[in-house]
């Protein structure tokens, strides 16, 4: 029998009764279920706090509602709501209005669009908030027009803004906003583009570290179990020689921290915790850790620990981390989390939300409890899922210019990977289908990824207890028609594929802490979109690919906006820089480039065509372009080129041939000979940068810990 409940059963209807109109509070969906019961805390924590006191709390109220039944991201709904908010507060403020019928879209709102008045309100904010406001009153409408009675209509049509007369086409802010906002990523791109075989080699040594504290962790699980160790238990472990710390922490299972802790619960919870019963009991207990301190090995310096130990320490990781604490501590987060680049005006911005069951977001006990805690608590679990998930993610994309949305796409079947026999040696690509096309292409990966995918397919084999992925719906809903069959996807979880925002945040996860600043000195963090516009910019600027070229790397048809990726950024007009950076790529497709090339490009290649195949072995690597040689077989430095730490030695004598070559050709006065000498020796360089790199964070995989235990 179904129990139709009478009231919403939300902890929040209690403070919203009595403030909300009644009949918007009580609104049910299709299915007799009250919307306020399916809003998320997180919404209404910020609703309670920031506009149940406004005219235009009923108003919000039903925004929030049309959200919620569209499906909109969570994240969405909640910024949506903050930029609406804030506005019409400035707004109200500004013309001492005190009811929402004061409210004059023609005049309060068009002054304010037209800039006379809070003229330091940057051309982003005017536009986001037009944008919102139709949104929400556009989307209300619909929605009470469609999904509701007559009767209801008439009721709920006072809370829906009245659409202006006006759109983003009769200001000039919008085509301003749009160009700042490509003048902002530019010069984001800018702050990244010399570094990206740094970023991929510190996503290795992270994933390393993390991989060798989930090693000691399960050790100590596996010694507790084993021995009937009674907890709490310490182990501790020495990081590699280039890290040079040792790391001590203490195992915790729930009923040994209540018991050791007994001053801060109650008597209730000690009962229940020394019995092994209800929460306690076996089946619903887990391990977790305290990581105590850092001591250093061999000098003196500070202790770095773990890279992520101040997100659990300033309480970052969640999506809760505004929840149910004084407006002084949330300035403070944002402070903090503004000075890493994190947010913008207005937003409680949350960059470290998994978004997804157990991909780094902690588990309930931990965050209850973390703060009775000596040192810091946190699960091992999520935070190594996170990493991996994060790994992979960089690698493809500084290695491929790849989208998130293609990415998503990767899936454990032999359509999607390949592998073939090139010269004796096994290649690899899989295949997605780029934005804007129906069809599947190929995007050829290194050794490297392949073995990631590996870490990923072990990772999620262990998670489900099973020898195969199983397979699910695709991540994104608004592509989902595209991928309408379940798959195997490599980002997965619980069985439920990660978003794009999931990625995003193990991403940041990641290579938090990485410093990039622009040249005004703004903090820049990694993006995927920002990996894709460096590989551009790397591309054209630096290495010297043709834009048609580089526009069948990304994928894109439309060459202006690969024009727009790969535009000179300020320091390369400043300065232009012809060293550093060996970024794996796959070239294009050979007919397709000769068909869609100009008539003066098909007659350089016909000069320049070579007996060059796809993957030949070349010096310090190997080839992956499988079209035109486009630095016409000059391979030192060359973007079709993947560095082979195997192969070092080649470069090391190119150094010492260039040596030879820049005093003969000297002495023959020969300058132009001479830079060209120079020139082969700063790229054999800087492959062998990289590759010591490589041959780094390959033997910090190999690096297996001895492990202490301490009762």
């Amino acid at each position: 029998m179904t129990i139709t409940l009478k009231k919403p059963q939300s902890p929040f209807y209690k403070q919203l009764i009595g403030k909300v109109d009644h009949k918007l509070l009580h609104l049910r969906d299709a299915r007799e279920t009250f919307i306020l019961d399916k809003i998320e805390d997180s919404f209404l924590n910020y609703y309670v706090r920031q506009v149940l006191d406004k005219p235009w709390k009923n108003h919000l109220y039903i925004y929030m509602i049309t959200d919620v039944e569209r499906n909109l991201n969570p994240t969405s709904i909640l910024e949506n709501t903050k930029v609406l908010n804030v506005r019409l507060k400035d707004l109200f403020e500004h013309y001492n209005l005190t009811e929402i019928a004061q409210l004059n879209t023609e005049t309060h709102m068009y002054e304010y669009f037209k800039e006379t008045i809070f003229e330091n309100h940057s051309d982003n904010q005017r536009s986001n908030f037009l944008a919102q406001y139709r949104t929400c009153s556009y989307y209300v409408n619909k929605w009470v027009k469609s999904k509701l009675s007559e009767e209801q209509q008439d009721y709920f049509e006072q809370f829906i803004f009245p659409l202006p007369s006006y759109d983003s086409s009769d200001f000039g802010f919008t085509k301003a906003a749009k160009e700042q906002a490509r003048n902002t990523r530019k010069s984001e791109t800018d702050a990244i583009v010399d570094f990206l075989p740094q970023i991929r080699a510190e996503g290795h040594f992270r994933w390393n570290q993390i991989d060798r504290l989930r090693k000691a962790f399960l050790k100590a699980c596996e010694a507790v179990k084993n021995a009937d160790i009674e907890l709490p238990f310490d182990f501790e472990y020495n990081e590699p020689e280039s890290v040079g710390e040792r790391f001590c922490f203490r195992l915790w299972d729930r009923p040994s921290f209540v018991l050791h802790h007994q001053d801060q619960f109650s008597q209730s919870v000690i009962t229940i915790a020394n019995r092994r019963s209800q929460t306690f009991s076996d089946e619903n207990n887990h391990y977790f850790i305290e990581f105590i301190k850092a001591e250093r090995l061999n000098d003196d310096d500070e202790t770095e620990g773990l890279w992520f130990l101040e997100l659990i320490e300033n309480d970052i990781i969640g999506s809760r981390i505004y929840n149910n604490i004084s407006e002084e501590k949330i300035q403070r987060k944002l402070e903090l989390l503004n000075s890493w680049g994190y947010g913008n005006e207005g937003e409680l911005p949350r960059p470290f939300d998994g978004y997804h069951k157990e991909v780094l977001v902690q588990s309930t006990y931990v965050t209850r409890n973390k703060d009775k805690a000596e040192g810091l608590l946190f699960d091992v679990e999520p935070m190594y899922v996170a990493a991996t998930f994060g790994l992979l993610g960089v690698d493809i994309c500084t290695s491929t210019g790849a989208r998130i949305n293609e990415l998503m796409q990767i899936n454990y079947t032999k359509e999607c990977l390949e592998s073939f026999k090139v010269n004796e040696d096994i290649k690899h690509a899989f295949n997605a289908t780029p934005k804007g096309r129906d069809k599947e292409e190929p995007y050829y990966i290194t050794t490297e990824t392949m073995k990631i995918l590996a870490k990923v397919r072990k990772m999620l084999l262990e998670h489900y207890n099973d020898v195969t992925i199983p397979s699910v719906k695709y991540g994104k809903k608004s592509r989902i028609h595209l991928f309408k069959e379940p798959k195997p996807y490599f980002f997965q979880y619980h069985k439920k594929a990660l978003d794009h925002l999931s990625i995003g945040s193990c991403l940041r996860f990641l290579l938090h802490g990485l410093i990039f600043e622009t040249l005004e000195g703004k903090p820049v963090t990694v993006k995927t979109h920002l990996l894709r516009h460096a590989f551009a910019t790397e591309a054209v600027k630096r290495h010297n690919v043709s834009t048609d070229i580089v526009a069948k790397i990304l994928h894109q048809r439309d060459l202006n906006i690969t024009g727009y990726y790969s535009e000179p950024t300020q320091s390369q007009v400043a300065q232009q820089v012809s060293e550093y950076h060996d970024i794996i790529m796959d070239y294009i497709d050979l007919d397709e480039a000769i068909l869609r090339s100009p008539k003066e490009l098909q007659k350089e290649f016909r000069e320049y065509k070579e007996n060059v195949g796809v993957l030949n072995n070349v010096i310090g690597g190997v080839c992956v372009t499988n079209m035109v040689c486009p630095t016409k077989m000059a391979c030192l430095g060359c973007q079709a080129k993947i560095p082979q730490p195997e192969k070092k030695h080649e470069l090391e004598e190119v150094i010492e041939l260039s040596r030879d070559m820049e005093k003969r050709f000297s002495a023959m006065n020969l300058p132009i000979e001479v830079r060209k000498a120079k020139a082969m020796r700063k790229h054999a360089r800087t492959e062998l940068k990289e590759i010591e790199l490589i041959e780094q964070y390959r033997k910090e995989e190999d690096y297996d810990p001895d492990i202490q235990f301490k009762k």
